[in-house]
């Protein structure tokens, strides 16, 4: 099924590795016009650059969405050039410390917390009226497995997950009547960069050899397998189309089977 968004403007947070440059290589080669964002704006412009040469129309601004004046600048520089948001990707993801409770700081905590939460909060806050002015939208959290099984020594991302899930229910009951879907996408374990930071953390932690671990990690897939970053872009592509437009408040895993619910 080909999936078109010629006429659409998406703006995508968390954009630096991983399944946040899917997201926007993904619908900018559907066709939208693609604004997107991370701290730091090398691996910004390097996208651009990819892109651009596939003819793609893609705008980088580097951005801390943690902190609200520069949530305003992103959607104040996205409406400057296109007047409108028809999608919105929160993906910011902070790992947060693998610590026990009891070693975890206040400010680690809080910065996990802001990192995966509050940034969705204060991007959804900025879209909404736009939004509604426009007649609709669509709106895609990134949550996590972890948003719906616990894992032991990631308190704060466990719990920053788990509010993205209560985040994406509440917005979705109460911008229905407005046209504004919002749903959540929960990645298993992502291959990739990302990924391997974790593995070698938990293995230090555990005191395990890191492929021990990387093989327990894949094994509680009944596929046996880690998750394309690509296979969670085509879904959010989904998603924010019209093929989707009964869908809303939804969690949808894309865990290779270790979350079947």
């Amino acid at each position: 099924m080909s999936i078109r968004r010629e006429d659409k403007v998406v703006v995508v947070t968390g954009t630096s590795r991983g399944i946040g440059q899917e997201f926007v290589r993904q619908f900018a080669q559907s066709g939208a016009k693609v604004v997107f964002c991370a701290r730091r704006p090398e691996p910004l412009r390097a996208l651009e650059e990819e892109l651009r040469h596939k003819g793609c129309e893609v705008s980088g601004i580097a951005a801390d969405v943690t902190q609200p004046q520069d949530v305003e600048r992103l959607m104040t520089e996205t409406l400057s050039r296109y007047e409108r948001i028809d999608v919105l990707i929160n993906n910011v993801g902070v790992a947060g410390p693998t610590k026990p409770i009891e070693d975890t700081d206040p400010a680690e905590w809080s910065d996990t917390i802001n990192g995966n939460l509050t940034s969705a909060f204060l991007c959804l806050r900025a879209a909404v009226p736009v939004m509604k002015r426009n007649g609709g939208g669509a709106v895609i959290n990134i949550g996590s497995a972890t948003g719906k099984r616990p894992l032991a020594h990631r308190i704060g991302y466990a719990a920053a997950k788990m509010g993205i899930i209560g985040l994406t229910r509440t917005a979705a009951e109460e911008l229905g009547p407005y046209n504004i879907r919002v749903n959540c996408i929960c990645p298993g374990a992502v291959a990739g960069e990302r990924l391997d930071e974790i593995m070698a953390a938990q293995a230090t932690q555990r005191g395990l050899p890191i492929e021990q671990l990387r093989q327990a990690f894949k094994g509680l897939s009944p596929l046996k397998a880690f998750v394309d970053s690509a296979d969670v872009a085509r879904l959010a592509v989904f998603l924010a189309s019209d093929h989707a437009r009964h869908m809303t408040g939804q969690d949808i895993n894309v865990t290779a089977g270790v979350v079947m619910y």
